[in-house]
């Protein structure tokens, strides 16, 4: 009799255990599944739709300053962005992702020389001096001016026509500057059509 009581008393404590805990236990499916609580539940709701944002948004990089290009008098060329100073800025996904971020250009520097000039040009200039032998007849008479039609060049020198007041011509031209230079050529005197030689310089208006 005292058996069969004692084990009435431990069946009745188990049965009495086993159902206080299926009542502090939340109600789980099947095995293979895991028991959330309902703010977890929210939680891992929260985070996968996030994910699926992230995942479906487009990234989007602002760069927070500008490229700076410096050009120097010795030709060399300084851009930011490299190792030394990084580029900053901003990348955005989504809602909720925004990053700080560095960047660093590879930067390449090509030079591209002048190319030459065409030997056949139009060059319009004044031009000014002396007609031989008349200069030995009179000062005044050997003194023209006119403008000269530079046509062709070859680097400093250069060819051209010549309409002045008192002869036309052609002559040798040699740039000393840009714009400036001397010129000698054959001039045919106006007064008498005579032959002669006009030394003088010009200045170019183009």
């Amino acid at each position: 009799m005292k058996k069969m009581l004692s084990a009435l008393l431990v069946l009745a404590y188990h049965t009495l255990s086993a159902a206080a805990l299926a009542q502090e236990a939340p109600p789980c499916p099947p095995p293979y599944a895991v028991c959330l609580t309902a703010e977890e539940k929210k939680t891992v709701g929260d985070s996968l739709r996030e994910l699926k944002e992230i995942k479906e948004a487009k990234a989007v990089v602002k760069v927070e300053e500008d490229i700076v290009v410096v050009r120097d008098w010795q030709d060399r060329v300084y851009v930011n962005g490299g190792s030394g100073r990084p580029i900053k800025a901003t990348l955005t996904l989504g809602s909720t992702v925004e990053r700080d971020l560095e960047l660093q250009l590879p930067v390449q520097t090509f030079y591209r020389e002048k190319p030459p000039e065409p030997m056949f040009r139009l060059r319009i200039r004044a031009q000014a001096g002396v007609l031989a032998p008349r200069i030995k007849d009179s000062f005044k008479d050997g003194l023209d001016a006119g403008i000269g039609w530079d046509f062709m060049h070859l680097g400093p020198a250069n060819l051209s026509a010549y309409t002045g007041l008192r002869s036309v011509g052609g002559g040798i031209g040699l740039d000393v500057t840009k714009n400036f230079g001397p010129y000698v050529g054959y001039a045919f005197l106006y007064d008498g059509l005579r032959s002669g030689v006009l030394g003088g310089v010009y200045f170019s208006l183009n």
